[in-house]
């Protein structure tokens, strides 16, 4: 009898340290597991949390919020259509408010922010993905090791991956679609450059902000730039100021335009240190990127304290933890949303966010300025983009959406990807226990969903078509227009950008520092500063209403000149007709067309080019 009880109690034992054992290693089940806490993610989290469902949150790094946090992307991009409506829905809406009323500024206001957005959600930090269970094409369960060396498994009905370098989906070996390199035709990956915030303190706002608009229009415009802005809480723009600037590493980084945040008490936050070749799943080349930058912060210090009234006394103001990743990787989703579909104003059956915002290539290896592509109304985000090809339950949110290289330079912005992220958090809620996947969703359904949005939380997914920029275009041209060729102008002239052209004076290359000429009905257009300068131009100055360009010329300082030329305005950059000014000039231009370079020689050597011609 008391063999019985010991064998009984032994197996009792056993059974509670095996299933100790289980739990231990174990997370259970979930029906959400988002790895990553980009900010969008974490409104599919919060709705989805709130509405029922089970969340957890895999954050591999030992910090959370990504880009906003970790960043500290703090100058906050808002979306508007053509005729200046703001297009932002969802939570984020508030967060702009807050925004704008001097509420939200900091970083730490920021962190209670997302603190409350998170609020009662499990979110594991330092979770480091290391398998995947694939059955039946779907995700199963994910492991995982903790920051203290347990390994853990968990079980989903849905899996999201919210990282800026496609933590979960690599773990799946997708093979990943043609990126911007394909837009440069390089054989080598490339990404559009990172960002490192520049902070500063001792910056006197009020005059900064009060001597801008002392200037009259054709002195602010020559001294700041076209469309450069100031306000009580924003600046953007000031590309005469960065075109000065000479960075010590030219080739690892650029100073690109100025976005400015007033954080207030003096202390400021500068979207505007470009570092190229980061690749954000290779530490590495974050940690050399976060050097190069770094070295570069004195000597931008001392260039701005030089060129903007009421930045004479700025200091450094720490750094942030980690870059602005504006672009990883690319991957196959359901649909894949190309730079005519924005430009074309779509909505498609599917919407889960309505977007906005220029298609803004930023500066890379292969292109240090960066260009535009066009500016869309506003088109629909499809819930297609944001379901992964290679498996059934896998969703993307964030900088992982399905766009094209192009496409991606507008579908990235935040707002468009939160509202996406809720409201597929609000859909997944809705078709629990339906048997219904995603993949499986139908018109009718999404329909229903949409009149829910709409009702439930005042949110537009069906608001009609945008207005298009692409009417009349033919297939070729609009086939150019994805491939990146085509830059659409305000006037609805096209600028072909691509492959770029090479301007020589005298032999000597005319070097671009913000934008590279672009051709316009045939003709090639040029920044009028790096041209004139080239051409022995100094103290420019433009006034756009009569279309006037004075300067003093090198070999005759004390006499004024005035050129009247036709002018474009392309990102924030005046253009000039590279040939007309040239011709008032007396110079001589010649087209290398299998090259694409234009040679332009002045002085004696045009009058000796004349004369062998």
């Amino acid at each position: 009898m008391k063999k019985k009880v010991w064998l009984g109690a032994l197996l009792v034992v056993t059974s509670a340290l095996l299933i100790a054992g289980y739990r231990f290693m174990t997370d259970g089940k979930a029906d959400l597991v988002i790895i990553g806490t980009e900010l969008e993610g974490m409104y599919m989290a919060r709705k989805a949390h709130d509405l029922g469902l089970d969340v957890t949150v895999l954050e591999p790094s030992e910090k959370v919020g990504g880009q906003l946090l970790r960043g500290e992307m703090l100058y906050l991009d808002e979306t508007f259509d053509d005729k200046g409506n703001s297009l932002l829905q969802g939570s984020i809406k508030q967060l702009f408010q807050d925004y704008y009323a001097g509420h939200i500024r900091k970083l730490g206001d920021f962190q209670a922010y997302f603190q409350k957005l998170t609020k009662g959600i499990r979110i594991v930090t330092e979770a480091a993905l290391t398998g995947a269970e694939k059955a039946d094409g779907a995700i199963r369960s994910v492991t995982y090791t903790t920051g203290s060396g347990r390994t853990k498994t968990i079980e989903a009905d849905y899996f999201v991956d919210n990282t800026d370098n496609a933590a979960l989906i690599n773990l799946l070996g997708v093979k990943r679609s043609p990126g911007l390199e394909a837009l440069y035709q390089n054989p080598t990956k490339e990404y559009m450059s990172a960002t490192y915030m520049m902070k500063f303190k001792g910056v006197d706002w009020q005059t900064f902000y009060g001597s801008f608009w002392k200037m009259n229009k054709a002195e602010r415009m020559t001294m700041y730039g076209p469309e450069t802005y100031v306000d009580a809480n924003i600046a953007y723009g000031f590309p005469p100021i960065v075109a000065r600037y000479e960075p010590k590493n030219p080739d690892k980084v650029n100073l690109r335009g100025l976005n400015i945040l007033n954080q207030n008490d003096g202390e400021i936050i500068i979207n505007a240190l470009q570092v190229y070749d980061v690749d954000p799943s290779d530490p590495e080349t974050v940690k050399r990127a976060m050097a190069y930058a770094r070295e570069e912060m004195p000597r931008i210090r001392d260039h701005l304290r030089q060129h903007i009234t009421g930045f004479q006394n700025i200091e450094l103001n720490g750094e942030p933890d980690y870059l602005y990743v504006r672009e990883y990787d690319h991957f196959p989703t359901e649909y894949t949303l190309q730079a005519s579909d924005l430009l074309g104003g779509e909505m498609f059956w599917d919407n889960v966010s309505v977007g906005g915002y220029f298609i803004d290539i930023q500066g890379s290896r292969s292109n240090r300025e960066g260009f535009a592509i066009g500016r869309p109304d506003k088109y629909g985000m499809p819930l297609r983009s944001y379901l992964l090809k290679d498996a059934d339950n896998v969703i993307v949110a964030g900088k992982l959406v399905g766009a094209s290289p192009v496409a991606y330079g507008s579908a990235r912005i935040q707002p468009n990807g939160a509202l996406a992220a809720e409201s597929i958090g609000v859909l997944l809620a809705r078709l629990e226990g339906t048997g219904v996947g995603l993949k499986q969703v139908t018109p009718d359904i999404m329909g229903d969903f949409q009149r829910h949005m709409r009702e439930a939380y005042g949110v537009e997914l069906q608001p009609g078509k945008g207005a298009s920029k692409i009417e009349g275009m033919s297939p070729e041209d609009i086939a150019e227009l994805n491939a990146g060729h085509i830059t659409l102008l305000a006037n609805k002239n096209q600028a072909r950008t691509l492959p770029f052209i090479r301007v020589y004076y005298n032999n000597e290359e005319v070097v671009f520092t913000a934008h590279k000429p672009v051709i316009v009905d045939g003709k090639t257009w040029t920044p009028v500063e790096e041209l004139l300068t080239a051409f022995g131009a100094r103290n420019i100055r433009i006034d756009l209403d009569r279309g006037e360009i004075q300067y003093r010329h090198v070999d005759d300082p004390d006499r004024l000149r005035t050129i009247v030329a036709p002018i474009h305005i392309l990102n924030n950059r005046v253009l000039i007709n590279l040939r007309e000014i040239s011709d008032l000039f007396g110079y001589k231009t010649f087209w290398d067309n299998k090259n694409r370079v234009i040679t332009i020689y002045g002085g004696e050597q045009a009058s000796s080019v004349a004369g062998q011609s």
